[in-house]
């Protein structure tokens, strides 16, 4: 705008010099400008409300999204290491375990997120895990959970991981398991202080808790964290905690011990490998024991087919999610290189999401491995019951396990990843040879300019012409694209400025009118809270108790004039410090469009020069003086070369003489380099996307090509050795039972 003001004001000045009389009886007056102005002013007012109702959904949803994207994160890095990341004390994206601090910084390197940006997405996230004393710390790994007991001699599996009969079992087995323990000691553990917990009512201890800070210091503390998310002890604020206008505008998101517990299906986990566990005692207890068997059979065979079943079903939903992340990647890559790195929150999610869909393959290897230990141990079962029971159908022994889903889902994405993959690469292509032939035409239209120029000589006095109006032409488009750059950079300045100006005029209203606002926004309430109650569906509620909860919101800031004033010195601060960087933008911008301006002046110079150069010298190789050349009105004799010359000219440099086109034959090269680099970059996200999906596809059909065995023979009186079994058992609990 203030480009455009400068531009108008000079234009208006310049014009008015030669002529004043004649600019004020048919020039563009200053009412004129004024009333365009105010049509401005006003189409801008309304684009802006409609931005600032869009930006605060958006913006909540940003924050959730990356406490989603962290969570997801934690839970992939629990899946493999069976253990929680201690916190990131000193913020190098590392996680802190021996500082024995319970919150800190979510440590994104450790997570395998190190290309997030650490001021827009999960690298700025406050980051709780219990780190209670023994078996309740979260971030260690010790060999903490046993299998059940089943035998009633004695001999239980507690006492074979210590001293196994066979002498094959062994102790100091790691797996998911033993974190399972962790979070089910915790889980029955009473808050002590010193744990990480939760600033309730009495407090309550926590899993771990993920905190957004919002928008900023929203309690003034100099910090980016409100309240009790903000001091580095073993505490933040309850989730339930709705984000007001005054003190506190944090996220927080809790996974308490139980709802990871259940998210890691720990029980069903467990369940896997004590149905193995289960499955031995009825080998070693099938001849003394009949009866008994029959029913631990059973028991066994439902538990193996409840667990492949469960298996199945979350291999489909992993390779679904896997899926849905690759090609979340290659969006959020094509966005970011298209925007030429300015959407910087597409450049960090794509990171994110390459993360989360690499994880995909290793979790479809641990199905793998628990589908066998539940095939496993169905066949086990089902051997000890046709020792027990010859009556019994074995046919319904071995698990059904359906991959269909998955494998078709996968291959339809393979294929689509395959076709995007090659529609990018067409492209690709085709700007590559739009760009060659660009080239190309731009260098024979200079070899044929310089030789309209000479007409037939070896060389003139306007040789030096030629080139200076291709480096001016140059200079332009670089310029050019740096002008606009910077404009952006305006524009999302000034955008800020117009927001806190909002929330200042809000807050002074507000203050201005407080008990009249106040007695309203109860009636507002009453009214609402009327609504609600007659309302018969959630859907019919929801946005009307949305809409309570911001009229409750408004009361409490209008209750209490002491916070209001608190409110609006604090929106003024930040409105003066997005005007500072709405002036140093500006700044910036003015250098920018006066660089423009000289090399727009440059560029119409050295173009006058050449277009109407006039009459000029022309030599033959011994520097001998022929007929002169003229370009231009000139006096014979001279060799015309005006229209030669002047349509080069326009050919080359297009046909205004203020401004180079794009398109031109000589900046049209420029042009075609920079969609040529977008494009080379949405290739290689489509080809990350394919890779990563293909991996999946290729997976799941080596899963189903080569299923698991279940064979059982029956007739046979002779148990499977106890030492075979306790193999087993151990490979299931190494591996990590069902995933």
């Amino acid at each position: 705008m203030a480009f455009l003001m400068h531009s108008i004001s000079t234009n208006f000045s310049n014009a008015s010099k030669p002529c004043r009389s004649r600019a004020r009886s048919s020039g563009f007056g200053l009412l004129q400008v004024l009333l365009l102005i105010s049509v401005m002013a006003g189409l801008a007012a309304m684009t802006y409300l409609q931005w600032r109702e869009r930006s605060a959904v958006e913006s909540s949803k940003q924050e959730r999204q990356a406490l989603a994207s962290a969570n997801r994160a934690l839970e992939a890095f629990v899946t493999v290491m069976n253990r929680l990341p201690c916190p990131d004390i000193n913020r190098d994206g590392e996680e802190d375990c021996v500082s024995g601090g319970q919150k800190g910084w979510l440590p994104t390197v450790t997570l395998g997120l190190a290309g997030a940006d650490a001021g827009v997405s999960v690298g700025q996230l406050r980051y709780l895990v219990q780190r209670g004393a023994g078996a309740n710390d979260l971030t260690l790994l010790t060999d903490s959970w046993r299998p059940l007991a089943y035998d009633e001699d004695g001999a239980t599996y507690t006492a074979m991981r210590d001293t196994a009969p066979s002498g094959t079992y062994t102790s100091d087995v790691l797996t998911l398991t033993d974190f399972c323990q962790r979070l089910e000691v915790g889980r029955t553990t009473s808050y002590a202080v010193g744990m990480a917990g939760v600033n309730t009512s009495p407090v309550r201890s926590t899993g771990y808790a993920l905190v957004h800070p919002g928008l900023g210091d929203a309690n003034g503390n100099a910090g980016l964290f409100d309240g009790a998310n903000s001091p580095a002890d073993s505490l933040v604020e309850d989730p339930l905690r709705r984000p007001l206008l005054a003190q506190y505008d944090d996220i927080v998101l809790e996974r308490s011990h139980a709802s990871l517990l259940a998210s890691l299906h720990c029980y069903p986990l467990i369940d896997s490998i004590n149905s193995i566990a289960l499955g031995v005692d009825v080998i070693e207890q099938v001849h003394g024991m009949r009866e008994e068997n029959i029913q631990d059979a059973t028991q066994a065979i439902v538990f193996a087919a409840l667990g492949a079943a469960m298996t199945a079903v979350e291999t489909t939903a992993t390779v679904l999610e896997g899926i849905s992340d690759f090609g979340n990647a290659a969006a959020d890559f094509a966005l970011c290189a298209a925007s030429l790195g300015f959407a910087v929150n597409a450049c960090a999610a794509g990171g994110i999401h390459v993360a989360a869909g690499s994880m995909a393959g290793p979790g479809i290897a641990l199905n793998a491995a628990s589908l066998a230990a539940n095939i496993a141990a169905a066949a086990m079962a089902g051997q000890a019951m046709a020792l027990a029971d010859g009556s019994y159908d074995l046919s319904k022994v071995c698990p059904a396990v359906d991959l269909s889903v998955a494998l078709a889902a996968a291959e339809k994405e393979v294929n689509d990843a395959r076709a995007a993959r090659e529609a990018v690469e067409a492209a690709v292509t085709r700007k590559a040879n739009e760009l060659a032939a660009a080239r190309i035409a731009r260098d024979a239209a200079i070899v044929a300019l310089r030789g309209y120029v000479r007409a037939g000589a070896v060389s003139t006095d306007i040789d030096l012409r030629v080139d200076r109006l291709m480096a001016a032409a140059g200079g332009w488009g670089t310029s050019s694209y740096e002008r606009d750059k910077v404009d952006q950079q305006v524009q999302l300045y000034q955008d800020s400025v117009d927001n806190w100006n909002k929330q200042v005029n809000e807050y002074q209203s507000m203050k201005d009118n407080r008990v009249a606002l106040l007695a309203q926004v109860d009636s507002d309430i009453a009214a609402l809270d009327a609504q609600i109650a007659a309302a018969t569906t959630a859907a019919a509620k929801a946005p009307l108790q949305k809409a309570r909860g911001e009229k409750a919101s408004q009361r409490v800031l209008l209750n209490d004039a002491t916070v209001l004033q608190a409110e609006l010195d604090k929106a003024i601060v930040e409105r003066s410090k997005a005007q500072a960087n709405l002036d140093a933008s500006l700044a910036s911008s003015i250098t920018a469009n006066n660089n423009f301006g000289s090399a727009r002046a440059t560029y119409q110079s050295t173009h006058g020069l050449l277009y109407n150069a006039g009459s000029y010298g022309r030599y033959d190789g011994a520097g001998a003086a022929l007929l002169p050349g003229c370009i231009g009105n000139c006096i014979s004799p001279f060799v015309d070369t005006t229209g030669n010359v002047r349509a080069s000219i326009v050919d080359l440099f297009g046909a205004s003489s203020l401004d180079p086109s794009l398109d031109a034959k000589y900046l049209l090269p420029v042009k075609l380099e920079k969609q040529l680099t977008a494009l080379q970059a949405e290739l290689d996200a489509a080809k990350t996307r394919e890779t990563g999906v293909t991996n999946l596809y290729q997976e799941l059909v080596a899963q189903t090509s080569s299923p698991p065995h279940c064979v059982i023979s029956s007739g046979s009186v002779t148990p499977m050795p106890i030492a075979r079994a306790l193999e087993i058992l151990l490979r299931s609990d190494q591996k990590g039972g069902m995933r």
